[in-house]
């Protein structure tokens, strides 16, 4: 588990190298101090570009090769092509003066994964704002108009690329409580329902309502978002948001236990048909 707020944080595509280089370690018999030493490297650096804090350079990859006796020529070339991807600047990076690098880690892991599933009790997801909610929701950070602006953009760009990538899906528990609580004003909200009525019409959002009078509604699972890859190309990751910053969980017991409350949450929940008429009730409270 990290907490990041300013450091370096591991995106998805260095951590998906780190996997493949940790595996060969591992199949190799060797530990992160040995190669270390054969590196003539930091035991840290092996850690970082294994965790993916790290960006492997190409020399670090050959001599990695050669430790981990790795000679078939389309393994080479596969992990080659996988610090290449991971080395690319993000499409992101126009926003890196505006956005914290827990954040873009976050976004990382929702570009590579295939499913995405989130319960936040105190506002909306992301993925599911409008523009009206998303800007004065932002608007009560820190910061001027002009930054506001950026990361709404940011935002909006992230839910363009999620909706574009057909085999995505998002299965979200949305808390009674945060459309209870207003966001701007009564039309921002009301606006914000509708949308969330037309996002459970595409198919690929699959969403359930946390009734607050409901005593089997346990929330004290807080924020919670679930990275699922396509293929088990890497293990699961979660992700919770914090006032002071985010924190990545790629603990197997740690992910497993968010995942099993996350599951009985959503069970707890309405289930779709229920969940779109009490939306439909909802709508009243800002008519």
């Amino acid at each position: 588990m990290r907490f990041l707020h300013s450091e370096a944080a591991p995106s998805a595509q260095r951590r998906l190298l780190g996997l493949a280089l940790l595996d060969l370690r591992l199949k190799a018999g060797l530990k992160q101090e040995e190669v270390a030493r054969r590196l003539n490297a930091s035991e840290s650096k092996i850690s970082r570009i294994e965790t993916g804090t790290f960006k492997a350079k190409s020399a670090d990859l050959e001599r990695l090769f050669t430790a981990y006796a790795v000679s078939d020529p389309a393994e080479r070339e596969r992990l080659r092509t996988l610090a290449a991807v991971a080395n690319e600047p993000a499409w992101w990076q126009s926003w890196t003066g505006v956005t914290q690098r827990y954040l873009q880690a976050m976004v990382s892991y929702e570009e590579l994964a295939e499913r995405v599933k989130s319960y936040e009790p105190l506002v909306l997801h992301g993925q599911l704002q409008t523009a009206a909610y998303g800007r004065a929701l932002i608007s009560r950070a820190r910061g001027d108009a002009q930054s506001h602006e950026e990361l709404w953009q940011f935002r909006a760009e992230r839910q363009r690329r999620f909706a574009a990538a057909e085999t995505k899906s998002f299965i979200g528990v949305v808390d009674e409580g945060a459309l209870r609580r207003p966001v701007g004003s009564s039309a921002i909200m009301l606006e914000q329902i509708e949308h969330l009525l037309c996002l459970m019409d595409s198919g690929r959002y699959q969403l359930r309502l946390a009734e607050q009078a409901n005593p089997h509604v346990h929330a004290e699972v807080g924020p919670t978002t679930i990275f699922d890859f396509a293929e088990r190309i890497m293990p699961s990751v979660v992700y919770s948001e914090l006032f002071e910053g985010g924190v990545i969980i790629q603990d197997d017991d740690m992910v497993d236990r968010r995942v099993r409350e996350f599951d009985a949450l959503q069970y707890a929940s309405l289930a779709p048909a229920a969940t779109r008429r009490k939306l439909q009730q909802l709508r009243s409270l800002y008519r």
